[in-house]
């Protein structure tokens, strides 16, 4: 999979399904939106994606409300963007921040107790709109079998 830093990517069919947009946020920033799955397979990627956004935006916000399914490559993904944050220094890592995540990614940062690394980090129960944009999807969670 190949993801652009600007618009949309899919996986091929028969994978798991991702799909990538990076939009203005209305304030100069962008909000990066992951919608489906996020696993190894695709981590990678969306760390690379993360971090171009880090090095061309003042404020880079990752709405993961509807990720339907996580495990720890995309925790590493964030934890290294925000590592790149920090190593840009200034207050970059101040304006690199997760909205509306979904339930299970919530539970991830629970359980790897890394949720105080994104400290502005909205839970799943925030049902606030990210500035500029609107919500990404509706309906429930779901864990892949």
């Amino acid at each position: 999979m190949s993801l652009a830093r600007e618009g949309t990517a899919t996986t091929p069919p028969g994978d798991a399904q991702l799909t990538v947009r990076v939009e203005p946020d209305g304030t100069g920033g962008v909000v990066v939106v992951l919608v489906g799955e996020v696993d190894l397979d695709c981590a990678t990627d969306v760390r690379d994606v993360l971090i171009s956004a880090l090095r061309s935006s003042p404020r880079v916000t990752v709405d993961l409300t509807a990720v339907t399914f996580c495990d720890c490559a995309v925790l590493n993904a964030l934890l290294r963007a925000r590592l790149e944050a920090m190593e840009a220094g200034g207050d970059r890592v101040l304006r690199f921040r997760i909205h509306g995540m979904s339930v299970q990614m919530a539970r991830l940062l629970d359980l790897t107790d890394t949720r105080q690394y994104f400290p502005d980090t909205a839970g799943p129960a925030d049902d606030g709109p990210v500035p500029g944009r609107a919500a990404a999807t509706e309906g429930g969670v779901h864990d892949r079998p």
